[in-house]
Order: C-alpha cells, then sequence, then structure tokens
C-alpha cells in the first residue's frame, strides 16, 4: 500500500537536497568581498583620520576648537554611519582601505590649522567621488552626502 506523502514534506525534502548541495560544495557561493567593502573601508579610514586631526587640533590650539566644532560632530556622525553599512568579517586581503590610516601629523602652529583641515576636507571630498565610482547606488548617496559635506566644510574653513 503507498504511504501518502504530503506536498510539506517533498517541498522540505527538495530543500534538503538543495541545502545538502551547496553546503558540500562551497565553491558553489562567491564569498569574497565585492569592491564596495574596499570603498567602505577607505572611507571609514578617511572619517577617523579627520575626526584625528580636529581632536589633534581642538586640543593642542584650544582657542580654535569652535572653529572645528561642527565639522567634528559631522564627522562623528558619518563614521557612525559608515560603521552601520560595514560587516564584520567581510574585509580581507582584496578589501583593504586605498588610503593609508596613517593619522595626520598635528600642525606645528594655530596658524596652519585651518589650512591643514582644509585641505583634508578637500582631499576627502575628492575621494567621496572616486569612491562613487565603485559603490552600489545606496553606497554611493551615502558617499555623495558625505563628499558633499566635507566640502562645505573646506569652503567654510576658507572663510575663517
Amino acid at each position: 500500500m503507498p504511504v501518502p506523502v504530503s506536498r510539506r514534506a517533498v517541498l522540505g525534502g527538495a530543500a534538503g537536497l538543495v541545502c545538502l548541495t551547496a553546503c558540500e560544495n562551497p565553491a558553489a557561493r562567491d564569498l569574497s568581498p565585492g569592491p564596495e567593502v574596499a570603498v567602505l573601508l577607505g572611507a571609514i579610514a578617511d572619517e577617523e583620520r579627520l575626526i584625528s586631526l580636529y581632536e589633534q587640533v581642538t586640543t593642542t590650539y584650544s582657542g580654535l576648537s569652535s572653529a572645528f566644532t561642527d565639522a567634528l560632530r559631522d564627522h562623528r556622525e558619518h563614521l557612525a554611519v559608515l560603521r552601520r553599512h560595514y560587516v564584520p568579517g567581510t574585509g580581507g586581503a582584496t578589501a583593504t582601505p586605498a588610503v593609508s590610516a596613517t593619522p595626520f601629523a598635528p600642525p606645528s602652529s594655530a596658524a596652519e590649522a585651518v589650512p591643514t583641515a582644509r585641505a583634508a576636507e578637500k582631499a576627502a571630498a575628492a575621494a567621496r567621488v572616486t569612491d562613487m565610482a565603485g559603490a552600489p547606488a545606496g553606497l554611493a548617496q551615502l558617499l555623495a552626502s558625505i563628499g558633499a559635506c566635507e566640502a562645505g566644510h573646506a569652503t567654510a574653513l576658507g572663510l575663517r
């Protein structure tokens, strides 16, 4: 006498077979990070560098802290948003930041602080434009927004 087989049992068995096939062959899935991971890590490194620069300047030249308060706050927010987009473990040998994470050398005088920060903001804004080419649409929009903010900081610092 045939054993009645439910539709659920057939579908469950088929799903199990697919899982066994894919799970036994890890090469069936490409787990290497895409180019957007390197872009994201580079943007994170840039934000960390800018934050470090602003913290150094405001600590060393306390009279300038009001000139850098808004930019420092913005860069901390950028960093938080970028970090939310990074999934730990997706980095790797092919996903290293394109820029050095070496912190900026602190300006040797208060007079050099604003031009140094302005140059750093311009460089970061230019890097975000370059980064957008290698990013999926959603990340490109975020990078464009951050780059626009960095360009705005460079402009504002030029007015001081």
